[in-house]
């Protein structure tokens, strides 16, 4: 749960560890249709690029993201290190799905040391798992007047975290962190861009199975969503209704720049359906009143490749909208990697590297 501009701490729990002195940093994400590692080197107060690599685990994962099939994760764990070349066995992972709840409270306290027991109980109300079956970790994101404090608690059912720790390890390698992708998704984003002062930022992950959304301001998580559509199901009907003998052709169309007209119709069809999910959770957030207006929207994850989706987004929630660089403020050694190549992986390395980043962050 930790950021560059104010959620950076030591805490209790699962989401707790040290990287080590090393500067190979590594980021590792296991996706609903892919797990994809990132390595990042330190270089003074910034970053320097080092390599990444995706590998397929389709029909590996439910729609949940509960792991089906585990050693078919663990084998393309051991494929994504394999080909990026990366020596380092420590890794910054992360978890999501529906063995994932997030909660943001405001808890009345007469002192910090009552706040554990106090979180706990509150998060017996709002969990719907017995609290034996979990484990629980929390966060101050501010404190407020008259002994009041703003915490954001995160729980994860010990059976969804144990399997996800299982196949990292079969794989050989050392959890030193444990994040949640959406806390990921918002740390790439403040390690590449000044955070407007008395605004939100709405950042949308749109990836296989589901979109990922975080708004936030001046580094603390205002508003969290995990939304059950992704761009799977797009490719689906797109292999259906062309009869496309794999969803990676369908795929590999859907964003192409010259669609036939029954793919446009279909991807068009996606791209309304984002953006009306989008200016909901924007509804909601400022009915909710926890926070100042969202100025920007960015955009990122591989299904946010797909054709004039930032066109259609920006329709509906009225604000600007953008696609996220995670390469903003991250070199890149332009012999190594050309500028096509970053551009090409750019959607999908923004998870992936906020882990990777997570981990100089938990120091």
């Amino acid at each position: 749960m930790g950021s560059a501009q104010g959620r950076a701490g030591r805490r209790s729990g699962f989401l707790s560890g040290l990287f080590g002195s090393g500067k190979s940093l590594i980021g590792l994400s296991i996706g609903a249709s892919s797990t994809k590692a990132v390595e990042i080197k330190t270089k003074g107060n910034g970053w320097v690029f080092g390599s990444f690599e995706s590998s397929p685990v389709e029909g590996a994962l439910s729609d949940q993201r509960e792991i089906i099939n585990p050693s078919s994760v663990t084998e393309s764990i051991r494929d994504v290190f394999s080909r990026a070349k990366i020596s380092n066995k420590e890794v910054c992972a992360a978890v999501t799905g529906s063995g994932v709840i997030i909660k943001t409270l405001t808890l009345s306290i007469t002192n910090m040391k009552e706040l554990n027991d106090q979180v706990i109980w509150e998060a017996e109300q709002y969990i719907p798992f017995d609290i034996s079956d979990v484990v629980v970790d929390f966060q101050v994101l501010r404190k407020l007047k008259d002994n009041q404090v703003e915490v954001i608690i995160v729980a994860v059912k010990k059976d969804f975290l144990d399997q996800y720790r299982s196949v990292i390890e079969s794989a050989k390698l050392k959890i030193n962190v444990f994040d949640v992708e959406m806390f990921a998704l918002q740390n790439c984003f403040e390690m590449n861009y000044d955070p407007p002062l008395n605004q939100s930022v709405l950042l949308a992950d749109i990836g296989a199975m589901s979109t990922k959304m975080v708004i936030c301001s001046e580094g603390v998580p205002l508003f969290t969503k995990d939304s059950p559509y992704g761009g799977s199901l797009v490719s689906l009907e797109i292999q259906r209704e062309l009869r496309l003998p794999s969803i990676m052709d369908a795929e590999a169309l859907k964003i192409s720049g010259n669609l036939p007209q029954e793919v446009a119709e279909i991807v068009s069809r996606t791209s309304h359906t984002i953006g009306a999910e989008l200016k909901k959770s924007l509804d909601f957030y400022n009915a909710s009143s926890v926070g100042p207006p969202v100025s920007v929207v960015f955009l990122s994850g591989g299904a946010s490749r797909a054709s004039g989706l930032v066109q259609v987004v920006a329709e509906y929630v009225g604000t600007p909208v953008d696609f996220l660089n995670p390469f903003e403020r991250v070199e890149a050694n332009p012999k190594r990697h050309a500028p096509e190549f970053l551009e090409t992986i750019a959607r999908e390395v923004v998870i992936p590297m906020g882990l990777a980043m997570r981990s100089r962050d938990s120091k």
